[in-house]
């Protein structure tokens, strides 16, 4: 039988996975000395002087012979009377411990930390090793004799190698570029001792790694100003040094300590295209120009013409900016209606400066934070089109000068000047004296100026909004002006309406075609992909006719392959679109958007998930072109940008595409970005139309989706009526792996997802989850479910492990199997059930009094698994469950600060559990 001795921490020996008394006080010094003496042998003497203090009894061997008889028999419980020991020898005048590396934590948390490589290339494999050691770290080392004077030396030896592991476990996670991760573990080593310098050296180093200068300059001064007023010190060079790097931003130290080959500096030029024929606006630019370095807003009504005039001063500007020009449409007014988060424009102006993505941090604060760092000493423009209010345009502000932002809104902005001193540049329509220009610089003097009775007419009907002109220009070349004129003057609509009319009707008719179907799509943006499975027609093509749209003005290429309608357009072709087209053809159009979001989701559940998913979606339409992607990430990437185009369509799409488009969306609504409500609320509308329509299969799929739901908010009396519901039709069908994985949701509904289960609740579960394991195991060879089949054997056994810690008091037994649970999902490549698995490994280590074995648990959801934000809150939450139960209040205020920032921009599924963990603060 294997032997486990467990010193850091309280001491414990474990044989064949389950713990042995050790008997009293000086009984376990023998052991505990003999641990110390790491496989030597410690003479008897030596033994009796140390575990007596000096004041042995009247027979001090007899005593330790009987300590050594009663260890022998804990430690080899199975060894025949009179035969040699193995575990604990004699040899000559003293006693040994005969045990490999890893059958003593302590001797295998020096070998490990000891085998570590420190070469940077190595860090991959460092970082392996320090994980696996500190996972056997539980507490501080010999606790029980810290007071006795034989313990001390080994008490501060292994202390020392536990402090050097976690140094250069956050030297590891810096060389592979997890400054994220680094910052908070060099935070604690700092405040565990504040007055050693290496601890301060490395929590600098990682912060600014981060990006985040500022705070690595007051840490470092932080600690000279400590190490001044307790010892009346110097600190050590290496913190002056360091100091003077990040003053200078010599990244050149830090790329030579962390092994990373120094970035080319990224130079972001995002501008849009300048506008063709810009004129009439020379009086703005002037303006504009005479206020360079500061915040400048335009506001005007709809189509005056903010964006045209924002883009081409920041054209003529740019050369002032040597360090970028970042351009972001906030979409503050529109028909879709919301409008973009600054935390999401921050990332993406992040990652234009250079940023990686692990380096983003995951808080909206944070991130403003973070780019005005980098920044700090940059001259940037930046161009804020269409925003909403001063509340979505502070955050994205600079925090120094160097850098220009100029800002486009309907809205006046007052509170930017109030706050922050912003200029004020009101745009109003042309008069017709402009108006006038605008055509001559458009179209010719000579071509404008040949008829002025026709050119008149043209001015009033536009009415000085320079989109309507522009519009005309761009159709009019080769017409004389008489006859745009006559056009515009005899339309029986609108005079805005009468221009975009005239335009719309000299557009080929593919091109007339699309330019109205288009804008039937209640999405945001119509992506080129999108547009070929409207248009029928071939990619070339399509783009051919949505380059000659942007040409005419009548759509906009924001983005490369991302096309949008000013609204006083799209509204104008949606007009187009009932006149001309009949409700057939409309409703053919949105059944090509659907097709092709639909199959193009699918495309990517099938990328990113690490589990089957069931093939619900069908086969595209042979007139619909969805997606390909890669890789997850590509998979992922397109989720993110399309979700709200996906969503919108949702809420118009004909009913028989309800329940595919709730089955593929699931996975990312929730177990991805927990956009859970939304996928309860389309589950409901798709499962109300299986109910009309009869269909038994997908009502029962449906069902379970939304318990499902349910149980990621932690709403279990919710969810058990469905699942009961979905397990007596799965009963009726005879379907094994329904039926499994209703009675395994079920278990979930009693005991809660995630966290530590009552025993109550575990009691009442179990049965459920045996059963749910029979039906799983009698599906194991089905080609189709089989896969599935081990996955949720795999999910029973969490169930199992936890009846073992309750009814038999197994801990060691219950851990050995979620450890099987986890090394079948890794195995599987399943890496979001072999996080649950862990995460309930976690919660079991903290509910039997192991905080280490935790720790190391929780801290492995986020190593291994946590590069999806919304995945890290849950272990974090556990982390500051066990550092607040272990009374470190330091490193629980440290991951309750993570958690919260990253509640403020990550989607959490179970708000109410994260505010009575966190506080009231956190979660929206």
């Amino acid at each position: 039988m294997q032997t486990e001795i467990r010193v850091l921490g309280p001491m414990e020996v474990l044989v064949g996975g389950r713990p042995v008394a050790l008997g009293g006080h000086r009984q376990q010094a023998v052991l505990a000395m003999l641990v110390a003496a790491r496989g030597r042998v410690v003479p008897v003497e030596r033994i009796v002087a140390q575990v007596w203090a000096g004041d042995p009894p009247p027979q001090p061997l007899a005593s330790l012979q009987a300590y050594v008889s009663r260890l022998r028999r804990a430690l080899e419980p199975d060894r025949a009377p009179r035969t040699p020991a193995r575990v604990l020898v004699s040899d000559g005048n003293g006693y040994a411990l005969r045990l490999p590396e890893d059958a003593v934590d302590a001797w295998g948390f020096v070998r490990d930390v000891d085998g570590a490589p420190e070469a940077v290339e190595d860090a991959e494999e460092a970082a392996t090793l320090l994980r696996k050691a500190l996972a056997r770290w539980r507490g501080a080392p010999f606790a029980r004799f810290a007071g006795e004077p034989w313990a001390r030396a080994e008490i501060t030896r292994l202390t020392g190698v536990h402090r050097l592991a976690r140094e250069r476990e956050v030297l590891a996670k810096l060389r592979l570029g997890h400054a994220g991760d680094a910052v908070p573990a060099a935070q604690g080593l700092a405040e565990a001792e504040p007055l050693r310098s290496r601890a301060w050296w490395l929590y600098a180093l990682a912060l600014w790694a981060a990006h985040r200068s500022a705070e690595a300059l007051h840490a470092l001064r932080r600690h000279r100003r400590l190490l001044t007023a307790e010892l009346g010190l110097s600190p050590d060079p290496s913190i002056g040094e360091l100091e003077r790097a990040i003053l200078e931003q010599r990244q050149s130290m830090l790329h030579e300590v962390l092994g990373t080959a120094p970035a080319e500096r990224v130079l972001p030029a995002q501008l849009p295209r300048a506008p063709v024929g810009f004129a009439a606006r020379e009086a703005k630019l002037a303006e504009l120009s005479r206020h360079p370095d500061g915040l400048l807003v335009i506001t005007g009504t709809g189509g005056v013409g903010k964006t045209a005039l924002a883009v081409r001063w920041a054209h003529q500007v740019a050369p002032r900016y040597p360090d970028g020009r970042l351009y972001a449409d906030l979409r503050g007014f529109g028909p879709e209606g919301v409008p973009a988060a600054p935390g999401e424009v921050l990332a993406g102006f992040l990652t234009a400066l250079g940023v990686p993505d692990q380096r983003i941090p995951p808080g909206q604060a944070e991130r403003t934070a973070l780019l005005r760092s980098v920044l700090a000493g940059r001259r940037v423009l930046l161009v804020l089109d269409n925003a909403h209010d001063a509340e979505q345009v502070r955050p994205l502000l600079p925090g120094a000068d160097g850098c220009a932002v100029v800002v486009t809104s309907r809205d006046r902005m007052s509170g930017l000047v109030v706050s922050d001193s912003a200029r004020i540049v009101p745009l109003d329509v042309f008069d017709a004296a402009d108006s006038r220009s605008y055509l001559r610089e458009r179209l010719g003097a000579a071509v404008v100026d040949a008829d002025p009775a026709a050119r008149d007419v043209i001015v009033a009907r536009c009415g000085g909004l320079p989109l309507a002109l522009a519009v005309v220009c761009a159709r009019a070349g080769g017409f004389p002006m008489a006859a745009v004129a006559e056009d515009l003057e005899h339309g029986s609509l609108p005079d805005l309406w009468s221009v975009f009319s005239w335009s719309y009707r000299q557009l080929p008719s593919e091109a007339a075609e699309l330019f109205r179907r288009l804008a039937l799509h209640p999405g945001p943006d119509v992506t080129l992909a999108a547009a070929v499975s409207v248009s029928g027609a071939s990619r070339p093509a399509t783009r051919a006719v949505l380059r000659r749209l942007t040409d005419a003005h009548l759509l906009d290429e924001r983005l490369p392959g991302r096309f949008v309608f000013h609204d006083l357009l799209r509204t104008y072709a949606a007009r187009a679109a009932d006149e001309e087209d009949d409700a057939a053809a409309r409703d053919d159009v949105i059944r090509r958007l659907v097709e092709h979001h639909l199959h193009s989701a699918n495309n990517a559940a099938k990328r990113y998930m690490t589990y089957p998913i069931p093939d619900i979606a069908g086969e595209p339409a042979a007139d619909v072109a969805p997606e390909e992607f890669a890789d997850p990430a590509a998979a992922l990437a397109w989720m993110a940008g399309a979700y709200d185009n996906v969503m919108a369509l949702a809420a118009v799409a004909p009913d028989r595409y309800l329940g595919p488009l709730a089955g593929v969306l699931c996975p990312y609504q929730q177990d991805f970005r927990f956009f859970v409500d939304d996928s309860i609320e389309l589950c409901r509308r798709a499962a109300a139309v299986a109910e009309r329509d009869g269909l038994g299969w997908w009502k029962r799929y449906l069902l379970f989706l939304m318990a499902r739901g349910h149980l990621w908010r932690n709403e279990g009396d919710a969810a058990r009526p469905l699942l009961e519901r979905v397990i007596a039709s799965a009963r009726e069908a005879g379907l094994p792996i329904s039926i499994a994985q209703g009675l395994i949701a079920l278990v979930t509904s009693i005991t809660g997802y995630i966290g530590t289960p009552e025993r109550e609740a575990v009691r009442e579960a179990y049965p459920y989850a045996l059963e749910a394991l029979e039906n799983y195991r009698a599906a194991l060879d089905d080609p189709v479910y089989g896969p599935t089949a081990h996955i949720g054997t795999a999910r029973t056994m969490l169930t199992i492990a936890w009846w073992r810690f309750y009814e038999d008091g197994d801990a060691s037994g219950a851990a050995g199997l979620i450890g099987e649970a986890v090394d079948e999902h890794v195995a599987g490549g399943n890496s979001q059930h072999a996080a649950e698995a862990l995460l309930n490994l976690g919660y079991l280590r903290r509910a039997a009094g192991d905080p280490g074995g935790a720790v190391a648990a929780f801290q492995r959801v986020l190593d291994e698994h946590g590069d999806v934000a919304e995945h890290r809150m849950d272990p974090l939450i556990g982390l500051y469950l066990v550092h607040t139960g272990a009374g470190d209040g330091a490193a629980a205020e440290r991951v309750r600060e993570q958690a919260q920032e990253l509640a403020s921009t990550a989607r959490y599924h179970d708000v109410a559990r994260l505010r009575a963990v966190l506080g009231s603060g956190s979660g929206s």
